[in-house]
This record gives C-alpha cells, sequence and structure tokens, in this order.
C-alpha cells in the first residue's frame, strides 16, 4: 500500500517542530592526586633510626647510674639528658597503616615508653629483671652445697645421743630437696654407762631440705638453713653401750656466693 507524498513531509515537518529538552556543561570539579614524598619519608626513617639508637642507649645507662654517680676522671660526670623523639613521631604512630614497618613499630614502642611516667617504667624495667633471673638457670659453685651441722638430736624420745659437729656435702634432687652426695661426718656425744658421756665420731647419710635464705648477723652475708634426716655410722670406741646406727635430725647452713 502506498501513503501519499504529502502525508509524509507533514509527519516530518512534525518532528523537526517538537521541543528539544536543554542541556548544560557539567564540570568534575578540580580533582587533586597526591603521591608521599620518597625522599621526605626516607629522612623520616632515619630521624627514627637516630632517636631509637639514642634512646636506648640512654636507657642502658640510666638503669646502671640512675640511682648514683658515674665516676669521672676528676669529678663525677654529668647526668645524660634523656633524648627527646621528633615532634612528628606522635602522629606517624597513629596512622596504623605504617605499623608494618619495623622501623616505626620500633620507634613507636620506644615512643609509648618514652611517655611513660618514670615510676611506672621503673616498675616495670624491674618486673622484666626479676622474670629473666626467675627463668635464668641459676650457677652455683660447689661449696655452696658444702653444709656446716650443729644440734642433731637422736629422733627418738628416749634418745639420748647429739650431733654437736659435723659437714656433708649435698646435691640438689628437686626443688628445696637434696640428698647427700657422700657420707658426711659428724662429731657424736652419746652416754658411757648410766652416768657419763663420751665423744664418739660417726659417719652419716640422709637428705635435707632448704627452709629459709637470711643474713649472717653482724655481715652482708647470705646463707641458707636446712633441715636434715640422717642415718649415722658410730665409729668403734672404748665403750659398746649405743648400737652401731642410729637416726638423727637436725640443722645444717651453707653459704652463699656473694653477688
Amino acid at each position: 500500500m502506498a501513503f501519499p507524498v504529502s502525508a509524509i513531509a507533514s509527519a516530518a515537518t512534525q518532528e523537526l517542530q517538537e521541543p528539544v529538552l536543554p542541556s548544560r556543561a557539567t564540570g568534575t570539579g578540580d580533582l587533586q592526586l597526591t603521591f608521599p614524598d620518597v625522599a621526605s619519608w626516607e629522612e623520616r626513617l632515619l630521624e627514627m633510626q637516630q632517636w631509637t639508637g639514642d634512646y636506648e642507649k640512654w636507657k642502658q645507662w640510666n638503669e646502671t647510674w640512675r640511682n648514683k654517680r658515674e665516676p669521672g676522671w676528676v669529678h663525677a660526670r654529668d647526668r645524660r639528658v634523656r633524648p627527646d623523639p621528633p615532634e612528628w613521631l606522635g602522629a606517624e604512630c597513629a596512622e596504623v597503616v605504617f605499623q608494618d614497618n619495623e622501623i616505626v613499630a620500633h620507634a613507636c614502642r620506644l615512643w609509648a615508653e618514652w611517655n611513660e611516667d618514670e615510676r611506672v617504667t621503673q616498675v616495670r624495667q624491674q618486673t622484666a629483671s626479676a622474670r629473666t633471673q626467675h627463668e635464668a638457670p641459676t650457677k652455683t659453685v660447689w661449696w655452696e652445697h658444702v653444709h656446716l651441722d650443729a644440734l642433731w638430736p637422736m629422733t627418738q624420745w628416749s634418745g639420748s645421743v647429739y650431733g654437736v659437729l659435723g659437714v656433708h656435702a649435698t646435691i640438689d634432687v628437686a626443688g628445696r630437696f637434696q640428698v647427700f652426695a657422700a657420707p658426711g661426718a659428724i662429731l657424736l656425744n652419746l652416754p658411757k654407762g648410766r652416768s657419763d658421756r663420751e665423744w664418739r665420731p660417726a659417719t652419716d647419710y640422709g637428705i635435707a631440705y632448704r627452709l629459709f635464705d637470711f643474713t649472717m648477723p653482724g655481715t652482708e652475708r647470705r646463707a641458707s638453713l636446712h633441715v636434715n634426716f640422717a642415718r649415722a655410722w658410730i665409729f668403734a670406741g672404748p665403750s659398746n653401750v649405743m648400737k652401731t646406727s642410729i637416726d638423727l635430725a637436725g640443722f645444717s647452713v651453707t653459704f652463699k656466693k656473694a653477688r
């Protein structure tokens, strides 16, 4: 079917006369991209390393000379001044994004310590030092295990035997418990007949338990008090009133190495 030319022309004219929607240009604004200054950041890292090194050296000095004067050639040296961190370090430590950098993380730990109260820092350092000493293996010398014995009575209630003076050596077993390393020697006072007494040497072997440490009166020497349980074998003598072996209990003292 054919359309008249006049109708087609009329439709085209009507389409051209319809209103067109207005349009305008839209700006994107001033978009600014910033990039970190690599040179400036490297300078800050160097400044952090310099400060952390100076601060750690000051900490070592302060732990040694906090409560006493450091001697010099003629007179005592002046006290060292605690180095201040860079002014920008506090803000840098607040940025979580940089905490994966070991240099920054270490500097921030020292910065937090630097901001602590001095008393809090001392308590924390003393606690860490005490923990380290507790966990570290204790080294002793051989004579710290040599016991001086005194006042060893016979364990039976009816006994009248006394260990007056003796010596023995021990080795540690577990905790405060010790065992005689070898038979010790002790001087006994025991009955001889009904009304007489005599002195007899004996050898003994047993166990010891450390009670507590103390300072010897009138000195600064540290010592430990032990309680001992042992069996003593009496050497042959002029009388045979007592049996050859008896059980004794008593105290002993060991001396510690000067610290």
